[in-house]
């Protein structure tokens, strides 16, 4: 069933599409978005998935549209000595070699948000919450390349507080496993099925596993809370359209975890046997991410996320002690002195408010382009960064 809106209106959709499954065991899909290509979709068993999909696009929409401009100052009006210290650490890194200005003397275009420390507030570059290129120039010189990472919508704070740190939290999980092919563990295809007895997903993770291989693996801080699950799927058919897929989750339980990472990895599978891959990758408007990952389409990139991969020993009690709660997630980033900001905004939906919510930090990895104006050196990676491969630090991870 297909809904299309003929006259724009900014807290709709311009298309609804919906997708209801033929089988009991494949999950249904919504897509929708607007004529400014900002998309959303969604997949899973419940009528939720609708507003997943429409939260996904309002998120999007805001992030590279709507982003406000409260002030043009110094990088350093404002932040205490510390907060300064970290940025420029951070975009003396990612900058463009070129660009002359000095960080300190040069005035950015700043956007308020709130400190995990201690929520006071304060301004920081808005270059770190909007994913299109800022109006300042120079500003885009010294943070070129931005993504969704970190990013949430929900209709209530809570929650999008919540997926917001816990949507970062998983892909700085993700770099460190990319940079150092070093990982928690890898799950057996059997105890895998074992955990997801009786969910909805077993019948699809099966499936999966008859049509090709997959990689399990557990990529949990074991300073965190919760658990993280990295599930690849990889094809040696040579008439498959799809070589290799992802799907990642980091959620309160390895059962939720690997639900969602086997749902995603659908909803990925799916939009790629769905798509044109070359008239993408030749389409200068497309997201540089979906086109990077499109490329790694091949048996070749499975393989090479899947093979020599070492493992660290896990304290299961250690990581079970403490519960997913934005209470729990907060204390640790600040013990951690992992400190950074929450940009929150709302907009109008379903006679109520959608809640927008970006968690970052220059003390964590900024963005999930690790090949390029990058990061690298920051208080997270500082515990791990003498096991980084160079030749991994090259490449970009290849996630969606």
């Amino acid at each position: 069933m297909n809904f299309y809106n003929e006259i724009h209106h900014p807290t709709f959709t311009d298309f609804l599409l919906l997708r209801p499954s033929a089988v009991n065991h494949l999950p249904h899909s919504v897509e929708c978005g607007s004529r400014w290509r900002t998309y959303g979709s969604s997949s899973g068993w419940s009528s939720d998935i609708t507003d997943s999909a429409l939260g996904e696009h309002f998120e999007r929409k805001h992030f590279y549209l709507d982003i406000p401009v409260h002030d043009t100052c110094r990088l350093g009006d404002g932040l205490t000595t510390e907060e300064c210290q970290a940025f420029t650490k951070a975009f003396s890194q990612t900058l463009i070699s070129s660009e002359k200005s000095s960080l300190q003397s040069h005035c950015f275009d700043r956007t308020t948000v709130y400190r995990v420390t201690d929520f006071t507030s304060c301004k920081v570059p808005t270059a770190c919450l909007s994913i299109s290129e800022c109006k300042n120039s120079t500003d885009n010189g010294f943070y070129p390349i931005r993504d969704t990472c970190g990013c949430s919508a929900h209709i209530t704070i809570n929650n999008a507080v919540l997926g917001a740190i816990r949507e970062n939290l998983e892909r700085q999980f993700l770099l460190r496993f990319w940079l150092t092919k070093t990982c928690t563990a890898e799950i057996e295809f059997d105890d895998a099925c074992l955990t997801l007895t009786a969910s909805a997903s077993l019948a699809l993770f099966q499936e999966l596993k008859k049509s090709g291989e997959l990689c399990i693996l557990n990529l949990t801080d074991q300073r965190f809370p919760g658990s993280c699950i990295l599930l690849c799927y990889g094809s040696q058919d040579i008439n498959a359209k799809v070589k290799y897929c992802a799907g990642m989750a980091y959620a309160a339980t390895s059962r939720i975890a690997l639900e969602k990472s086997i749902v995603e990895l659908w909803q990925t599978l799916r939009f790629m046997q769905s798509v044109d891959s070359e008239h993408e990758l030749k389409n200068p408007l497309q997201d540089p991410y979906l086109k990077h990952f499109l490329s790694c389409n091949s048996y070749e990139t499975f393989k090479e996320i899947s093979s020599e991969v070492k493992f660290t020993q896990h304290n299961h009690e250690l990581t079970l002690s403490k519960k997913l709660t934005i209470q729990n997630l907060l204390k640790t980033l600040r013990a951690l002195q992992l400190n950074g900001y929450l940009y929150l905004s709302s907009t109008p939906y379903k006679q109520s408010n959608l809640y927008l919510c970006k968690y970052f930090s220059p003390n964590l990895f900024l963005h999930m382009n690790n090949a390029r104006h990058f990061n690298l050196e920051n208080t997270y990676s500082a515990p791990f960064y003498n096991e980084i491969i160079s030749s991994q630090n090259s490449k970009m991870v290849p996630f969606p």
